[in-house]
């Protein structure tokens, strides 16, 4: 499957995802221990200034934050950022429809400008948050360095509260037998 970001055209690796849980039919992104957790707590502290740009009144508009909160979201399927995103977004002044295909990845109906951001960041998401550098200087071109950095951070941000949902998802899964937990397409 390609991608493209202004006129750059990269591989985005399908549907297998890395630290896809199988038991129980689960199939979602976890984290597979606390050593992986901590890399990834790691890499928001590293991120602090972006992590303050974002809720600043400079930082990317909150309409955009939330469509990458979707957007990742709806790679990684997690109930719980899908549930409290959508509010978020309704309050950003994201219509519902829009809510809806976002979480689908669907950018029929997103502004324009802010395809190449959402695009990358279902990107991020696919590769696991390891995007090529094709990708990372194509998206520093369309929105500048600092702009790209929130763009990024709001993926990597999102990506840690949809793996610790998954996470407890996962664990509740495993505790009630497959009762708890599963998304309808993951019941047998």
């Amino acid at each position: 499957m390609y991608r493209t970001i202004g006129h750059v055209q990269f591989i985005v690796p399908g549907s297998a995802m890395n630290n896809e849980a199988t038991a129980s039919g689960f199939r979602r992104r976890i984290y597979t221990g606390p050593l992986h957790f901590a890399r990834e707590l790691w890499r928001v502290a590293r991120a602090y200034r972006s992590v303050l740009a974002l809720s600043s009144k400079a930082g990317i508009p909150a309409a955009l934050r939330e469509r990458i909160m979707l957007v990742v979201t709806g790679v990684n399927r997690c109930r719980h950022c899908a549930h409290g995103h959508q509010f978020l977004a309704q309050i950003a002044g994201i219509p519902k429809a829009e809510i809806e295909e976002l979480l689908m990845l669907d950018l029929a109906n997103c502004p324009q400008h802010e395809v190449p951001a959402l695009l990358f960041s279902i990107y991020w998401a696919e590769s696991d948050g390891e995007p090529d550098a094709t990708a990372i200087s194509a998206l520093e071109a369309e929105y500048g360095l600092a702009f790209a950095r929130q763009i990024e951070t709001a993926a990597l941000l999102i990506n840690v509260g949809n793996r610790i949902g998954n996470t407890f998802d996962f664990v509740l899964s495993r505790l009630s037998r497959g009762r708890f937990g599963l998304l309808a397409g993951e019941r047998r």
